[in-house]
């Protein structure tokens, strides 16, 4: 529904909060390397989203399952590959190249979880 719809795109804004955040603080106070701090920041988006999204984005009301966190995180995966896929595809510089991966995620990422992770 469009509610879940907007629901999800306010606990996206939360994950990237998050997980830029962590990227951050490993990158700048750290000196953390540069993949591993964007991993860390990748993974504790998508966990800090988790919750969020299982309760209130989709009321799903059935116990967590072990499966359930590990589709969570393929369908990010996938989401991230393809957005990825962008840069080579189309050659464009890293300015516009972020606004254009905006998009796949939150589609592939919203339908995935909504169908696949909790089938709904």
């Amino acid at each position: 529904t469009s509610v879940e719809f907007y629901k999800f795109i306010a606990v996206g804004i939360w994950s990237t909060i998050i997980g830029s955040g962590v990227s951050h603080i490993l990158l700048e106070f750290l000196n953390v390397n540069y993949f591993i701090a964007s991993a860390a920041g990748f993974i504790s988006g998508v966990y800090a989203g988790y919750d969020f999204n299982r309760k209130w984005t989709f009321e799903v009301k059935q116990e967590k399952k072990y499966t359930e966190i590990i589709k969570y995180y393929a369908v990010h995966i996938v989401s991230l590959i393809l957005s990825l896929l962008v840069i080579p595809v189309f050659g464009i510089e890293t300015p516009i190249t972020v606004v254009l991966m905006v998009g796949i995620p939150i589609c592939t990422n919203f339908v995935g979880i909504k169908k696949f992770v909790f089938k709904r």
